[in-house]
């Protein structure tokens, strides 16, 4: 299972075992859909020890279009670039302000996820792939349109 570590307020280094549950989101159209919530379990030196140490992502009820994303709740997570530096993810640049707050939009990698989510990644990506079917195309895809495809102006 995927560690993570991180250095708390005093220096001292902290064992983090992520896992993945799932938010109850909706889109514009008020249709339930699955969000990411990347929760931190600190490690103790047992399995009973083991607690919950914070929630990385925060969820404001609204679909996120771009797979895999999830806003970071840096509010809370202090420790959030230390996270993003062990190469989980990518920062998109992009973030959502609430009152004084900016929460970075952040695209996990799939192997990670699917390595913290287990059949909570499998249901997301159901569900994701079946509401965006056309989410896979790379960059580099783009129709060939020829002049006899489509509409031509003279």
């Amino acid at each position: 299972m995927a560690t993570l570590k991180i250095k708390d307020f005093f220096g001292e280094e902290v064992t983090l075992q992520p896992r993945l549950e799932l938010y109850s989101v909706t889109d514009f159209m008020g249709k339930e859909m699955p969000g990411l919530a990347v929760v931190l379990d600190q490690l103790g030196r047992t399995p009973e020890e083991t607690e919950q140490y914070a929630v990385l992502t925060v969820s404001f009820g609204e679909f996120i279009s771009v797979k895999n994303s999830a806003y970071i709740d840096t509010n809370n997570c202090y420790f959030a670039q230390q996270i993003l530096e062990q190469g989980v993810a990518q920062d998109t640049g992009l973030s959502k302000s609430s009152g004084f707050c900016q929460y970075p939009l952040w695209q996990f990698n799939e192997d990670f996820l699917r390595e913290i989510g287990g059949a909570n990644y499998e249901e997301y990506v159901r569900q994701f792939d079946a509401y965006m079917p056309f989410s896979d195309f790379e960059e580099d895809e783009e129709e060939d349109l020829t002049e006899t495809a489509g509409m031509v102006m003279e």
